[in-house]
C-alpha cells in the first residue's frame, strides 16, 4: 500500500522528534546532573588510524613529492587565474547573499538570528509548484519526486545558500537517507560546484575508510539542468544544537571535548592537501545521526594555497582573523583562528568576537587578546583605516545623542575580557568553589579548554599552533580523569609498591571526609 503525504509528514515529524531528544540529552550530558557519558576517543594521527595507514601516508608522500618536483615555471597561469576567477566570484556572491556576517553595517544579533533562521530550515516541509526551478533559479523539489530513478524526495527544502539547496532523499538501492545539494542554474555556479567536487573528491580519495571527519561526498549527477552532489546525510549544525537542545547555555564540556577532537583532526585532514576551508563555523560542522560524531562541511569557499588574494571580507565576519580584517597574506592559520571561535562559542553558548563591522571586530579582538603587535598592524593593507600613524586604534563609533557617526581615538588597548574569564563564568561559581572531585576534575579541564582556546586565537597568525600541534594539547591529549572511589578507578592499576603507603595515608582523609 503506498503511503499517503500524511503519513510521510507524521513520520518525519517522529522521526524529528526523536532526534531531538537524542541530541539534547546527549551534548547536555555532564552538566546539572545529567548522567556522564563514556566516548571513544577518535585516532589522533596515521599510526592510529587502523589499516589506511599505509594508503594515507602514501597519498600525502606522493601529493608532496609531486610539489616539489613540478618547477614553478610550468605552473600554468591561466588555469591559476581561472581558479582564482572562480574563487572570487565565489567570495563576491557569498558576500552579497550572506550579508548577516560580511556587511558592514548589520547589528550582531540581528546576523545571528537570520543565520539560526536559515539553519532552521533543516526541520521544514511543505509542497512546491509545478515549475522546476524559481525566479532565482534554484531547483523546486517535491516530495516523493524519484530523481535519476534512484533518489526518493522526503524533504524538499533542508536549507538554502548562495549557489543550492539541500534537499533530503531516500536512495532507493540501499534505503539510506542522503543529502542532495542542487546547484543553481548559473554557468559560474557551475564552475564553483565543479571546484568544490574535485576538493570533496581529493579529500574523501585520501581518507578511504571515512575517518578524518570531513563531510563525505558520494556521488554526483545531472538532473534536469541541474549539477547535484549526494552527500551522506548528517541531522543538525552546531549552531542549532546549541540552540535548540542547550537553549544557548553552551554544549556541555564533554561533549565540546569531543567534538574539538574530531574537528582538529578533519582540519588537519584538509591543510595536509594544502587547502584552506575559508569558512569554519558553527553552521557549517554538522552533528551525525548517532549524535557523538562532528564533520566539517561545505568546503564551497575552499581554496589552494596557491589561490589566495588578499582581502578584508573572507570568512564569515564573526569568526574572520586579525591578519584578514587588516589585508594582510592569510593562510591556514585563519581556519585555526575560526574553529577557535566557534569551539568557545559552543561551549559558553555565545559569540567570542561579535563585530558588526571589520572596524568593530578589531576592538573585539583587543579587547579579548590585547594590542596586536605594531609589525603585523603595519603590515596589512587597511591598516591606516584603523590605526593613526601612532598606532592607537581609530574606532568608528556612533554618538549615543545624535546617532551619527565619529571616529574615536583609543589608546587603551589593553585586555579586558580574557578568555579564560569567559569560559570560568560559564562553568560557574559553584563548581569552583565545590570541594567535589568531579567539579574539580571540570574545572581543571575547563581551564585547559581556555587556554586552548587562547592558543587556537592568538592575534598573530605565525604564533597560532598547527592542528598537529593542538591535538598534542593536555585538553584534547589527556584522557578525562576519573574521580578516586569510583568504580572506574577501584578497577585502576595499583601504585607501585615504594608510593603504596603513601597514596594510602593520602587516601585516608579524603575517603573519611567524603
Amino acid at each position: 500500500m503506498d503511503e499517503t503525504e500524511e503519513d510521510v509528514e507524521r513520520k518525519l515529524a517522529e522521526s524529528r522528534a526523536r532526534r531531538e531528544a537524542l541530541i539534547a540529552k546527549w551534548v547536555n550530558r555532564g552538566e546539572d546532573g545529567v548522567p556522564q557519558f563514556e566516548n571513544t576517543n577518535t585516532p589522533l594521527c596515521d599510526e592510529e588510524a587502523g589499516s589506511d595507514n599505509e594508503e594515507v601516508t602514501a597519498f600525502f608522500a606522493a601529493r608532496q613529492a609531486e610539489l616539489r618536483e613540478a618547477p614553478a615555471a610550468l605552473v600554468d597561469e591561466k588555469e591559476l587565474e581561472e581558479r582564482r576567477v572562480v574563487a572570487r566570484f565565489i567570495l563576491h556572491h557569498r558576500a552579497e547573499k550572506d550579508g548577516d556576517m560580511f556587511t558592514e553595517n548589520t547589528d550582531a544579533q540581528a546576523a545571528l538570528q537570520k543565520a539560526e533562521d536559515a539553519s532552521a530550515a533543516i526541520s521544514q516541509t511543505g509542497a512546491s509548484g509545478d515549475d522546476w526551478n524559481d525566479a532565482e533559479g534554484y531547483y523546486k523539489a517535491k516530495i516523493g519526486e524519484i530523481m535519476v530513478d534512484r533518489y526518493r524526495v522526503t524533504e524538499d527544502m533542508c536549507g538554502k545558500g548562495t549557489f543550492s539547496n539541500v534537499i533530503k532523499a531516500e536512495d532507493m538501492t540501499n534505503k539510506m537517507q542522503v543529502a542532495i545539494k542542487v546547484m543553481r542554474c548559473n554557468d559560474m555556479m557551475r564552475k564553483a560546484a565543479e571546484k568544490e567536487i574535485d576538493i570533496l573528491c581529493r579529500l574523501r580519495d585520501s581518507d578511504k575508510e571515512n575517518k578524518r571527519n570531513v563531510i563525505r561526498l558520494l556521488r554526483q549527477f545531472m538532473y534536469r539542468g541541474h549539477l547535484c552532489l549526494v552527500f551522506e546525510c548528517m541531522w543538525d549544525n552546531l549552531r542549532m544544537a546549541v540552540k535548540k537542545y542547550t537553549k544557548d547555555k553552551g554544549m556541555s564540556l564533554k561533549a565540546v571535548r569531543a567534538y574539538t577532537r574530531q574537528l582538529l583532526i578533519a582540519l588537519q585532514h584538509i591543510h595536509r592537501l594544502q587547502l584552506i576551508h575559508a569558512d569554519i563555523k558553527p553552521d557549517n560542522i554538522l552533528i551525525s545521526a548517532g549524535h557523538n560524531i562532528v564533520k566539517i562541511c561545505d568546503l564551497g569557499s575552499a581554496m589552494e594555497l596557491t589561490e589566495v588574494e588578499v582581502t578584508p571580507y573572507l570568512v564569515s565576519r564573526f569568526y574572520r582573523a586579525p591578519e584578514i580584517v587588516l589585508g594582510i597574506k592569510y593562510g591556514q592559520a585563519s581556519d585555526t583562528f575560526a574553529l577557535g571561535a566557534t569551539l568557545c562559542e559552543i561551549f559558553t553558548g555565545k559569540i567570542l568576537f561579535p563585530g558588526k563591522s571589520n572596524n568593530d571586530m578589531l576592538r573585539h579582538f583587543m579587547e579579548v587578546k590585547g594590542k596586536m603587535p605594531h609589525k603585523m598592524i603595519k603590515s596589512g593593507t587597511t591598516w591606516k583605516q584603523h590605526f593613526n600613524e601612532e598606532l592607537d586604534f581609530k574606532y568608528l563609533d556612533t554618538d549615543p545623542v545624535t546617532r551619527k557617526r565619529k571616529t574615536r581615538i583609543v589608546s587603551d588597548l589593553t585586555c579586558k575580557k580574557p578568555i579564560i574569564d569567559m569560559v570560568m563564568n560559564r562553568v560557574g561559581p559553584e563548581k569552583q568553589k565545590s570541594t567535589d572531585a568531579e567539579d574539580h576534575i571540570y574545572v581543571k579541564k575547563s581551564k585547559q579548554f581556555a587556554d586552548l582556546i587562547g592558543q587556537m586565537t592568538m592575534l598573530d597568525p605565525e604564533k597560532r599552533p598547527t592542528t598537529g600541534e593542538l591535538l598534542k594539547h593536555p585538553f584534547v591529549a589527556e584522557a578525562w580523569p576519573t574521580p578516586k572511589g569510583t568504580p572506574a578507578a577501584k578497577g585502576a592499576a595499583k601504585p607501585a609498591a615504594s608510593a603504596a603507603k603513601t597514596a594510602a595515608s593520602a587516601a585516608k582523609p579524603a575517603a573519611k571526609k567524603d
